[in-house]
């Protein structure tokens, strides 16, 4: 995963086999554009109420484009479906689609649930949207997924410095600017600590010289208030969130492996830390143990950002992160005036990638705003390794470390279906919850909609990202294979003129799906591989294998399975005399294994891995 600026890319590592198949098979995809917009029978905005799930982190925007949806965008429509937000986490924004490798909160392996999009602020890796486009176990609902940026938001640092402690020991460099603040009538009396890209790495590792407040600021040992362990308050679910976080620690320090390579990391894994039953939450997994020096992390017992500024203004000397809305609406003191009891609980600046000078997360260049206005400092940020279409890999793209704006700026993504009707069944039902999802979407990527981030304290998206956010939401329709032609009553294409006399009117039927998978390859000391493949449907299964020898490829083995229906059959690749020879003198042969299906009445899909065969001779 590409986490650095200026610097080469860094590919996460393979998490096991499924890894190079799902790869190959979202890049297939990828490459092939979908079908026109199909036409909805259901006319704007007068689908049945949907509902997503997803990213706390998009709780907010979420509220302001509803707002915009039912007054502005369906305002002429003569009513409008309810569209409901379920902040659950970006964990479960993925998995309510369809990713399988999701590691907590609901722990749903299918998308067979009541929402119909998802949210993730972490972008989704290439097996995971593999996943989500291969469906649940029950083939028959293939789909293929967008995933579409609605917003740009600021993660920030929050504090709760020790009590009592006295903040004028800290030297000027570490501390927010008190003179300027006075100038621009800033409240008076809140002066913030503020931490070097250095030590917010070596504190967030829990560094032996670093996990002390007197440690990372020696001038506060003076003060016998400020020899306290520095306690580190995290997500307590599978964040997009402390992605976003971690990210801009990856760009800091990218050998400690601050995001882990995995199909999808599990985000609440934390240096000096574990992840497992937590007796204060009732038995609930969760990361960290308690506020001691056993290991100085913790978290609340619920998910989302608003559980964690909760946990943080609870825990004396503590540190966290978190969007800046949820931050601001969870605890006003945060944002506005110091805490009432002990003056010390705030959100604080991070060094950008601009020459590293310090920049607050909000539009406010000091960080606090008594005017009631909002907005985050985003505008300026420009992002990496962005692809050019939201069937694309998004897994690269970055906001973290940018040279203008806040330190650490996040997308927030849409998982949005290209044809409702593959993904959830080709009904009237669903044709009227499809509606619903194309005219929210539409409405979030137009001007109205993203005019609403700022005053929410998100940021709009910048103009080259939302011209490909708006292209995939336009591509979004329902029963594509059935489409027929020019505009519909629902404001896609519809049915063509009426055939004329002694015409056929043609019978179109609806594309095969030829997307496979391979869960399992099992490799024997006789020297052959078999491997499990899952097919959505009857049709050829073919593995051919090949290696180089003397600099051109020789075949190891071919094999071909006609199946009669869907599910996952195991194909075992024997070694021929060539690959044998090798084998016996070398006990292991690396091997170049090409997977195809043929659906019957469809087109062949391949996909290659690396392999390598191994052989022991039998003891005697």
């Amino acid at each position: 995963m590409t986490r650095t600026l200026n610097a080469p890319a860094r590919a996460r590592n393979a998490a096991g086999a499924l890894v190079a198949v799902t790869v190959a098979v979202l890049a297939a995809l990828a490459l092939a554009p979908p079908a026109a917009n199909a036409a909805f029978t259901t006319g704007k905005c007068l689908g049945s109420d949907v509902i997503g799930r997803g990213a706390s982190f998009a709780r907010d925007a979420h509220g302001g484009f509803k707002l915009h949806f039912e007054n502005f965008f369906c305002a002429t429509a003569g009513g409008f479906p309810q569209v409901s937000y379920e902040p659950l986490g970006s964990g479960a924004g993925r998995r309510v689609v369809g990713e399988r490798s999701g590691s907590n909160a609901d722990g749903s392996q299918s998308r067979n649930q009541a929402p119909r999009f998802g949210m993730s602020d972490e972008p989704v890796s290439p097996a995971g949207i593999a996943q989500m486009n291969m469906g649940t176990d029950a083939a028959g609902d293939e789909g293929l997924m967008h995933v579409i940026p609605a917003a740009v938001g600021a993660v920030a640092p929050l504090v709760n410095f020790p009590n009592a402690c006295d903040v004028n020991l800290l030297p000027a460099a570490s501390k927010t600017d008190q003179q300027d603040r006075n100038a621009n009538a800033v409240p008076d009396g809140v002066i913030r600590v503020r931490f070097t890209k250095s030590q917010m790495d070596k504190i967030w590792a829990k560094d032996a010289d670093s996990d002390n407040w007197t440690e990372v600021f020696p001038s506060l040992a003076a003060d016998a208030d400020c020899n306290k362990p520095i306690i580190r308050v995290v997500r307590f679910d599978d964040s997009g969130t402390t992605f976003a976080f971690k990210d801009y620690l990856d760009t800091v320090a990218p050998a400690r492996n601050w995001i882990p390579g995995q199909i999808t990391p599990d985000t609440r894994v934390w240096p000096g830390a574990t992840v497992g039953a937590r007796a204060d939450c009732g038995g609930a997994t969760g990361p960290g143990s308690q506020d001691d020096a056993t290991d100085q992390l913790t978290s609340g017992c619920s998910n989302g950002n608003g559980s964690l500024v909760s946990k943080l203004i609870a825990t004396d000397g503590s540190i966290g992160y978190s969007d800046v809305s949820t931050a601001r609406s969870a605890s006003p003191s945060l944002a506005i005036t110091p805490e009432a009891a002990d003056n010390d609980t705030y959100w604080t600046q991070v060094q950008n990638g601009g020459a590293n000078a310090f920049t607050e997360p909000t539009a406010d260049v000091f960080g606090f705003r008594t005017d009631g206005a909002k907005g985050s400092n985003c505008q300026t940020a420009t992002f990496t390794g962005v692809p050019a279409s939201t069937l694309g890999d998004w897994s690269n793209t970055s906001g973290v470390n940018a040279p203008a704006g806040f330190g650490i700026c996040t997308l927030t993504y849409g998982l949005v279906f290209d044809d409702y009707a593959s993904a959830y069944g080709n009904t009237p039902a669903e044709e009227q919850k499809a509606r619903s999802v194309k005219d929210y979407w539409t409405d979030i990527v137009s001007d109205g909609g993203q005019g609403t981030l700022f005053s929410n304290d998100y940021s709009p998206l910048p103009a080259t990202i939302l011209a490909i956010s708006r292209t995939g939401v336009t591509a979004v329709g329902f029963n594509k294979a059935s489409d027929g032609g020019g505009p519909g009553p629902g404001g896609g294409p519809g049915p063509g003129p009426a055939p004329g006399p002694g015409t056929t009117t043609p019978i179109l039927t609806p594309a095969v799906s030829n997307v496979f998978s391979v869960p399992r390859t099992l490799l024997a000391r006789t020297g052959t591989a078999t491997f499990s493949i899952r097919v959505p449907g009857p049709g050829t299964i073919e593995v051919l294998g090949t290696f180089r020898s003397r600099g051109k490829a020789t075949k190891v083995g071919r094999v071909r399975l006609t199946v009669s229906k869907a599910g996952t059959y195991k194909v075992t690749l024997k070694p021929g005399r060539a690959a044998m020879k090798v084998l016996r003198r070398k006990g292991k042969l690396a091997i170049k294994a090409k997977l195809s299906f043929t659906p019957r009445g469809g087109k062949v899909r391949s996909s290659t891995r690396a392999v390598t065969l191994r052989f022991t001779r039998a003891k005697r």
